[in-house]
């Protein structure tokens, strides 16, 4: 029997099957591949999972305003590029009028409304024991007697015997209580300026990053790789852009809607409630605190008033709700998600549970990419095995 140029008999092509025997090897067997497998998986779960989890948690302060000014760029990202392509204006300088303009805003809506939000702050304060008292008066506590006991306490209370440590730790609680103040106020514009420098290199960046990560990916694979990435891109994108434009609409109904009703602190509440809103579900904490200080402000007005100022504050969130979930959610995020409701609330519990309030905000984007990845990558292999899976007998398995 003569051999071709290719060592192989003509009865043996390369292109024929050789009748499958038993793995030499036990790493070529099916069984030994699964434990491995499996093996590796657990070690992952055990040695890298938490250690990323702890530094993920340390550092969740300073991801946050990092992914906001991220999540910002995603935003304006393709207004940047019009303007880029259509103007031949250059990313750094549309980023800084970007930040000029949203600056500008803030300055005008803070002299429009930066009054009013005091004067209803101040009203707040006053009216806290009163309302505290009322809210006591309800749930069937004795506030005059409590009064009486602090007041006999403070009669009794023989100051002569108060020594130097008192008054020490004194002035330290109230210095300390200074400091907290100025401490939260510095962390808050720390915060507003690390968002808005992200904003600004990540705007700039963005393009220049996505082409210096391109040639990492291996050839044979980049173009499906890019077409997935695309998808995700543009499902972020959407949810970031859809969930601030939400936002700012809620903000704009709440604080309209509970102004005609007759709400107090109006504007508290309903900045309150839009802030709140960037976080799915989370806006429905405005809304027990609307009525409660509705009702309370409104509880020497009768039984009818009282009925009003539950109802009221109520339709005014409900419209708000339907306005967001069935007319701007669409138009603006269609369904760049794919999740229903009850996937999202669990994938929200989830992302807080781990990370706080960074696990919410990235839980959902997260989500949806892990989806994509699925539906591009995983399942498509898993219905191809399952429609011709492979006879394990004759691999000697």
């Amino acid at each position: 029997m003569t051999e071709s140029n290719d060592g192989t008999t003509p009865d043996e092509s390369p292109d024929k099957p050789k009748p499958a025997g038993k793995a030499r090897y036990v790493w070529q067997r099916l069984w030994f591949q699964w434990v491995l497998g499996t093996l590796v998986i657990f070690l992952f779960l055990s040695f890298v999972v938490p250690p990323a989890y702890y530094l993920l948690s340390k550092l969740s302060p300073v991801l946050t305003p990092v992914l906001l000014g991220l999540g910002l760029a995603y935003v304006f990202n393709p207004l940047v590029a019009w303007a880029e392509r259509r103007h031949k204006i250059k990313r750094p300088v549309t980023a800084g009028l970007l930040l000029s303009a949203v600056a500008l805003v803030l300055l005008v809506a803070g002299l429009l409304l930066v009054g009013s939000a005091v004067q209803q702050s101040e009203r707040l304060i006053d009216r806290a024991p009163e309302y505290t008292e009322t809210v006591l008066g309800w749930v069937g506590s004795d506030t005059a007697d409590a009064e009486a006991r602090v007041q006999t306490f403070i009669e009794q209370l023989d100051w002569t015997q108060l020594d130097a440590d008192a008054a020490t730790k004194a002035l330290g609680v109230g210095a300390g209580l200074i400091f907290a103040g100025l401490s939260f106020a510095a962390s808050g514009a720390i915060f507003v300026l690390v968002t808005a420098f992200c904003f600004f290199v990540f705007t700039w960046k963005l393009d220049g990053l996505k082409q210096w990560f391109a040639q990492f990916v291996p050839k044979p694979y980049r173009g499906e790789a890019f077409r997935i990435l695309g998808m995700m891109d543009d499902t972020v994108s959407a949810i970031v852009r859809g969930r601030l434009i939400q936002s700012l609409a809620v903000m704009v109904v709440l604080c309209i809607g509970w102004w005609i009703a007759g709400v107090p602190y109006w504007l508290l509440l309903g900045v309150l409630g839009g802030v709140l809103n960037l976080l799915p579900y989370a806006a429905i904490l405005s809304w027990p605190l609307a009525v409660i200080l509705t009702v309370v402000d409104k509880a020497n007005g009768g039984t009818m008033a009282i009925v009003w100022a539950c109802v009221w504050p109520t339709i005014v969130y409900v419209i708000a709700q339907s306005l967001d979930g069935w007319v701007i959610e669409p138009l603006v995020q269609g369904k760049a998600t794919g999740m229903d409701a009850l996937t999202v609330l669990l994938v929200v519990l989830a992302g807080g549970a781990l990370l706080g309030i960074l696990g919410v905000v990235l839980a959902v984007p997260i989500a949806a990419c892990i989806k994509i990845l699925s539906q591009e990558l995983l399942l498509p292999r898993l219905r191809a095995f399952a429609e011709d899976p492979p006879d394990l007998q004759s691999k000697g398995a």
